[in-house]
Order: C-alpha cells, then sequence, then structure tokens
C-alpha cells in the first residue's frame, strides 16, 4: 500500500474538478421504498498498485432485523468540506465525485482483504433529490442507532500531527500519562477541527451505541477518546471547551445507550436542543432544525418540523420558531434576517440573581438563583425564588437574566433585556419551577405582559455565539428593520417592562435591602423608550448598599433631562442613611438649582442617622440663605440619635437667633436616647434665655440611656428646677438609669418630692430596678 506521503502526492495529480455527474446512472438502478436506505460495499484493495476506490451501492431494508438488534454496517461521521466534489470513486462501475475529505476517509477505512459495509451521506442519499433527502432525514436517527459502530473521521493529518494527538489523547486515557506541552498544542489543534462545530455530528454520535474515532491512520476507542480528553478538561479554554464538552458528552454516553426502538425518541425537546446547539455549523441553514430531528422529543409528528428542502429558510425557522414558542404567540421571519421576532403575552416570574459555575453543589451542574416577582409570588411560586440546574455546555446565563412563561409555552423561558426588547437566551427552562400548579397555570389577565422576544439562529458557517453582544445596545427595529408594530401595542409593551423593572427594584430593596448587580445590569440594557417610575427611582436612591450611585449615573446618561427627578425622590435620597450624601451629590451636579428642595426634603435630611450632617452642609453649600429650617427639621435633628448635636450646631451657626426653637424640640431632644446629653447642651448653651418646661424635665428623667446627665445639667443650670409628680413617675418607671435618677431627685428635694401611688405604680411595674427603686422610696418616707 503506498504510504501517506505517495498517496497524497497522487492525489494532487488527479485532483481537478469533475464533470458533471448525472445520478440518475447509479441511483435509478437503486430505488428506495419506505424504511429503507442505500449502503455501499468498499471494495478491499487486492493490488498494492491499486489507487481507484471502488464501492457498490445497494439498497437496504433497515427493518431487516429484530426490533433492538445492531446491524453489521457502519456509519461514517465526517465533514464534507467546502471544496468542490473534485475527486472520484467507482460506483457501480460509474465514475462518482466526492470531497477530498471523504475521498481521504475511504482510502483509510479500506482494507486489503476484506469488503466493507458503510452508510455514507453523501454516497447513499441522492444529493441532487431534495425529496429524496426529505424522505431519509426522519430515518437518519434509526440509521446511525442501528448502526453496528459509528465511524469518526476528523480528517487526515496535518502537517503529520493529526494522528499523533489522537495516539497521545489515547495514552493519556489509558495510561493516564500527562500530555507534554508540545503534545498538548497538537491535541488543541485537533479539537478545534471542523467536526466538532458540524450540526450533523450531534445526532450521529448522540444516538450511536458504539464509537470509534480516526484520524489518518490511526483510530481510538470513543469511551477511551473521552477518558483521555477529561484528563485535559482544566486545559481548555472557555471557547474550545464549550464546544468540545456537549460532543464529548454524546460520544461517552453511547455504550450506555439501550437498545434502538423503530418509536423511541430523544429526551429533549426541539426549543432545549437549540438552545444547546445552534451555534454549530450546518452548510445549508435548513440543517440547523433538521440535523437535530433524531435528538428530538418533539419527533417527526410535529407538523411544523417536517424536513421540506423546498421551502425558503426563513419559512422553515418562522414554523419551527412557532412550534416552540406555541400557538399563542405569533412569529415572523424575514429572507434578509437571521433573526424571528415573537410577540405574544408572558408572565414575568423573577430575575437570575446568581450563577455558580464553579460546580459547588458537586454535580456538574450550573446552579442560578431566580428571585421571583410579586405576580410569581401571588401565584404559588414560592415567598423568595427558587434555585435551577443548568447543563454546563448550555449558552450561559447571566446575572439579570429574567424568567417568563409565554402564554401557551409548556416550559417558562429565560430571556435577557435589549434596549427595548428581550432577546431569548433559553427556549426551555430545565423545568418547572416549584409552587402550586393548579395557581400558576391559570394567571389573570392582569399578571400578564405584551412582550417582544428576538430569537436568533446563527447563520450555518458563523463561528459567533447567538448571542451577540452587540445587540445589547440595538433597539428592536435596528435589528429588524422590517418589523412593524402599532404603536398602542408598543406602549403597552414599554409600560409593562418599566413595570418588570419597578417590580425588580422594589422587591429587591424590601427583601435584600441593597440592589444587586443584576439590577444595575437591568438598567443598563433598558432603552431610553421604557418609562422609569417614580416609584423604582425612590427604591434606587433609597438603598443603603449596593450601587444605587452608578444605576443613577447610567440612568442620567441614557435618559437626561427627561428623567423625573420629583422632590419625593430628593426627600428619599436625603433619608438614606448610608449613601445619601453621594447620591445627593449627584442630583445636584445634574440638576443644580432646578432641583427641588422642600422643607421636607430638609426634614428628612436633618433626620439621617448617618449622613445627616454631610447631607446638611450640602443643603447649605447649594441653597444658602434660601434653604428653610422649619420648626419641623429642628425637630427632626433634635430626635436624631446619632448626630442630633451636630446638625443643632450647624443650624445654629447658619441661623443664629432666627431657629425656630420650640418647646417639642427641647422635649425631643430630652428624649433621645443615644446623644441626647450632648444635644440638650447644645440647645441650652445656645439659648440661655430658653425656659424648661415640665415636659422636658419629664422626658429628661424618663431617658433610659442619658437621663441621669441630662437631669444633673438642669440642676447645674437652674437648682429651683420643678419636679413633679409626672417627672418623679417618669423616674421610677425608667428601665435604664431609673435609680440613679431617683437619688438624684431625692438629693435635691428630700421629703419635698412628690411621692404619689402612681409613682409607686411605676416603680413596682419596673422589671429592672422597681425593687431598689421601691426600697429608696421607702426609706426617703421613714426619714
Amino acid at each position: 500500500m503506498p504510504n501517506f506521503t505517495e498517496w497524497k502526492a497522487r492525489i494532487r495529480r488527479r485532483a481537478k474538478p469533475h464533470p458533471k455527474f448525472q445520478p440518475h446512472d447509479v441511483y435509478s438502478a437503486t430505488p428506495l421504498t419506505p424504511n429503507t436506505t442505500r449502503v455501499i460495499r468498499l471494495l478491499p484493495q487486492r493490488e498494492p498498485t491499486t489507487t481507484q476506490i471502488k464501492c457498490e451501492l445497494f439498497t437496504y431494508n433497515l427493518s431487516g432485523k429484530q426490533s433492538g438488534e445492531r446491524h453489521l454496517y457502519e456509519a461514517v461521521s465526517y465533514v464534507w468540506g467546502t471544496g468542490p466534489r473534485c475527486h472520484s470513486i467507482t460506483l457501480n462501475n460509474c465514475a462518482f465525485p466526492v470531497t477530498e475529505n471523504l475521498h481521504a476517509a475511504l482510502w483509510h477505512l479500506r482494507d486489503q482483504q476484506l469488503e466493507r459495509v458503510l452508510w455514507v451521506d453523501a454516497v447513499c442519499i441522492n444529493q441532487d433529490d431534495n425529496k429524496e433527502k426529505e424522505r431519509q432525514i426522519p430515518l437518519m436517527r434509526t440509521i446511525y442507532a442501528q448502526a453496528g459502530r459509528v465511524i469518526v473521521w476528523l480528517g487526515l493529518p496535518l502537517d503529520g500531527h493529526g494522528d499523533q494527538a489522537l495516539g497521545n489523547i489515547r495514552q493519556a486515557g489509558g495510561e493516564g500519562l500527562t500530555v507534554m506541552e508540545d503534545d498538548y498544542t497538537s491535541v488543541m489543534v485537533l479539537l478545534r477541527r471542523d467536526w466538532f462545530r458540524r450540526m450533523w455530528i450531534l445526532q450521529e454520535v448522540g444516538v450511536a451505541r458504539s464509537v470509534v474515532v480516526m484520524c489518518g491512520s490511526v483510530q481510538i476507542d470513543g469511551h477511551a477518546f473521552c477518558q483521555g480528553l477529561a484528563g485535559m478538561d482544566h486545559l481548555l479554554s472557555v471557547d474550545l471547551h464549550s464546544i468540545i464538552h456537549p460532543v464529548v458528552q454524546l460520544i461517552r454516553g453511547a455504550p450506555y445507550r439501550p437498545k434502538y426502538q423503530p418509536d423511541s425518541r430523544g429526551v429533549f425537546s426541539m426549543g432545549e436542543l437549540l438552545d444547546m446547539y445552534r451555534s454549530c455549523r450546518a452548510t445549508l441553514q435548513h440543517d440547523k432544525i433538521y440535523a437535530l430531528l433524531g435528538l428530538s422529543l418533539d419527533g417527526l409528528d410535529a407538523p411544523a418540523l417536517q424536513p421540506n428542502y423546498s421551502l425558503p429558510w426563513h419559512e422553515v425557522f418562522q414554523r419551527a420558531t412557532a412550534h416552540i414558542f406555541g400557538a399563542s404567540c405569533t412569529v415572523k421571519t424575514w429572507p434578509e434576517s437571521h433573526t424571528a421576532v415573537i410577540r405574544g403575552k408572558c408572565l414575568f416570574l423573577g430575575q437570575i440573581t446568581s450563577v455558580d459555575q464553579d460546580n459547588n453543589h458537586g454535580d456538574g451542574q450550573v446552579h442560578v438563583w431566580v428571585h421571583c416577582t410579586t405576580a410569581a409570588q401571588s401565584l404559588g411560586y414560592g415567598e423568595h425564588g427558587w434555585d435551577w440546574a443548568f447543563p454546563p455546555f448550555s449558552e450561559s446565563v447571566r446575572e439579570g437574566d429574567i424568567v417568563c412563561h409565554l402564554q401557551g409555552a409548556v416550559r417558562p423561558s429565560i430571556v435577557r433585556l435589549c434596549q427595548d426588547h428581550f432577546t431569548v437566551i433559553k427556549t426551555s427552562a430545565p423545568s418547572t419551577p416549584p409552587g402550586e400548579p393548579d395557581r400558576q397555570s391559570n394567571p389573570s389577565e392582569d399578571h400578564l405582559s405584551n412582550i417582544a422576544l428576538t430569537f436568533t439562529i446563527p447563520p450555518g458557517s458563523s463561528n459567533n455565539s447567538y448571542y451577540d453582544e452587540a445587540e445589547q445596545s440595538t433597539e428592536l427595529l435596528t435589528i429588524t428593520p422590517s418589523y412593524h408594530e402599532d404603536p398602542s401595542t408598543e406602549t403597552k409593551r414599554l409600560h409593562n417592562t418599566a413595570a418588570l423593572l419597578e417590580d425588580r427594584f422594589v422587591r429587591s430593596l424590601h427583601y435584600n435591602g441593597n440592589m444587586s448587580p443584576a439590577l444595575q445590569h437591568l438598567i443598563s440594557q433598558c432603552s431610553p423608550k421604557v418609562p422609569i417610575s417614580e416609584q423604582l427611582l425612590q427604591s434606587v436612591v433609597s438603598c443603603p448598599t449596593g450601587e444605587p450611585v452608578q444605576i443613577m449615573q447610567i440612568l442620567f446618561q441614557k435618559r437626561g433631562d427627561k428623567l423625573p427627578i420629583t422632590e419625593s425622590i430628593v426627600r428619599a435620597a436625603a433619608a438614606n442613611s448610608r449613601l445619601g450624601y453621594p447620591i445627593l451629590q449627584l442630583l445636584f451636579q445634574k440638576r443644580g438649582e432646578s432641583l427641588p428642595v422642600s422643607e421636607q426634603v430638609v426634614v428628612a435630611a436633618a433626620g439621617n442617622t448617618d449622613k445627616g450632617c454631610q447631607i446638611m452642609s450640602l443643603l447649605f453649600e447649594q441653597r444658602g440663605r434660601g434653604l428653610v429650617i422649619s420648626e419641623e427639621a429642628v425637630v427632626a435633628a433634635a430626635g436624631n440619635y446619632w448626630s442630633g448635636h451636630q446638625i443643632l450646631r450647624l443650624f445654629f451657626e447658619q441661623r443664629g437667633d432666627n431657629l425656630p426653637i420650640s418647646e417639642r424640640v427641647v422635649e425631643t431632644a430630652a428624649g433621645n436616647t443615644r446623644c441626647g446629653y450632648e444635644t440638650v447642651k447644645v440647645l441650652l448653651q445656645q439659648r440661655k434665655s430658653l425656659q424648661i418646661s415640665d415636659g422636658v424635665v419629664t422626658k429628661a428623667a424618663g431617658n433610659p440611656r442619658h437621663g441621669h446627665d441630662i437631669m444633673r445639667f438642669l440642676f447645674a443650670r437652674d437648682e429651683d428646677l420643678v419636679i413633679s409628680e409626672n417627672v418623679v413617675k417618669a423616674a421610677a418607671g425608667n428601665g435604664g438609669n431609673g435609680y440613679e435618677i431617683m437619688l438624684l431627685l431625692l438629693e435635691k428635694r428630700g421629703k419635698r418630692l412628690p411621692i404619689s401611688d402612681e409613682v409607686v405604680k411605676a416603680a413596682q411595674a419596673n422589671s429592672l430596678y422597681g425593687h431598689d427603686i421601691m426600697q429608696l422610696l421607702a426609706s426617703a418616707q421613714s426619714v
């Protein structure tokens, strides 16, 4: 037999475009009836000098054996290649054109002594007869499932390294050897071959029960091939892993598949298969659908999925998409576009707020947490959300993606907000969310939202993911210029999107107290056409953690002067105890003099426990003398238990004698349990003429933390301080420092201290110091 170099030289000399072949010369002699196909008998190379490949084509009955038994033919899985059919074989004594890659496969598969029976699509099916192809495609699952084995032909060695790489994989799997750097590089080159990206191979190895992998003259058992690659899994790049992993999983499962049954079906719906494999390559776009039929749970019963090559691709695309998303949706496709637009009604179920791709659950799955919407919660989907697991080789979901259930669809879908519409990331979620099916199956019209989705199946030769990152910043009419929507329908749809945003922000703040990166992503991908509600903005500026400043920056960048910043929003920002100051800085930067700063905004700022002093300084800086400081604001400052004394000093600095200090202000300060002592001191030092009322002294006597200090300060200011029954009663019931206050009162007033039955009752009710206070009172009365 000629060696590889000699053979390739002969091929180069012989390779030239083949004259047009007339298929009826061979195929007319082998007509096909139902449940039959053709196979070839690859004749042996009996003479070493024979280079011409000779085959015999004959009809084969696929139901000729008992159900489940393997047949003796071998099915070849290979890549046609993009070049012309410039080589020839002898088929039933006729010259038959084939591609270079198929010619090389047959040359290496040919035995020197024995015939081999093979099924090879390019030869066994008349590729010039679309009707025959349509009849044979439904048999593809049977052909590969019943084959004695499936031979994966990866092609000829490139620069002599392909077969060596296959050998290295075998050694790594069988002997556990570490792959050297040079060998690893050759393996990576081998794994980037077109076969791993071809659409049809998914079915070809996905139903096989025995697989061998060949490159040049080297072949390896399919299971050993998977074992070898398993040891290199951590070395694969992310993009290569996403391509190789699903194929390896299909090959690995071959020995464990049960006997084939003619009426058997796949385990995945067509939607799920497209979720996993729609980025694979196909020479003809129709095969993006037809190549998956053998793996599909839908089978060939669905009229929309019946192979029909006479239809233009966009009609095939439209039918398949309508089948996947249900009859309640309308689907539009166009000849010039690879993107369909789906319109319908849906129930927004929740948002993905975390994604675990590190196998922390130990099951090899990608786990996500879905935080449910208010509507989902009311329909029994859970109080907060649920955990979902996805196959690791499917297109990655992300934080921020939305789970929705289209009306009429079997399972929910996962979509991603892209400006003024959503794009489909997963047509079918892995399972139905937990909850109460009876309530979930009948959502009211009030729960449903209008939605427009784009669903893309990329061109057959594309190397890219079906989700184009550029679409994140592209509106619907830019992606599909031919799409038309009634203005009222668009308005309703955009308002439904706005309602989803509002729900997500409000619920996130309510349950988590913060704003996750998922919400920031949602806002960043939202079109200016989607209205932003006042409640949503209030939720953002009220959020004490997370990234509300960044979210507001994004909104200002996208909305500009159209962003509705109302007085209530400014008030909510002023009340934000953690991030109110930087948020208000941003609001003043963007709106300046037009920012509405009302009396209630000042009240909110004065009551802000953590950032009140900073925010009030900012307000004075921005508004100066025009800032209204009302009695209500001074009361709020006096009651601010972290920084009341600091804010009051600022108020006195800015307003001096004009600051309205009422009895209510002083009472509030005296009752301040955190910084009441410092606050009362500021007030009385700044307003020495203030009269101390019975209400103020009563509040001080009842202050459980600073009451003793405040009372001593008041006595130091006025030894003749009026001590009423109310004051003594408040001290007797004080569970913090009531005993010390009572001692002080007895020290200052002695027998003149009014001790009534109400005072005794208050002392008896004091669970902490009541006993000590009662003894103190008894002792005072006996003197």
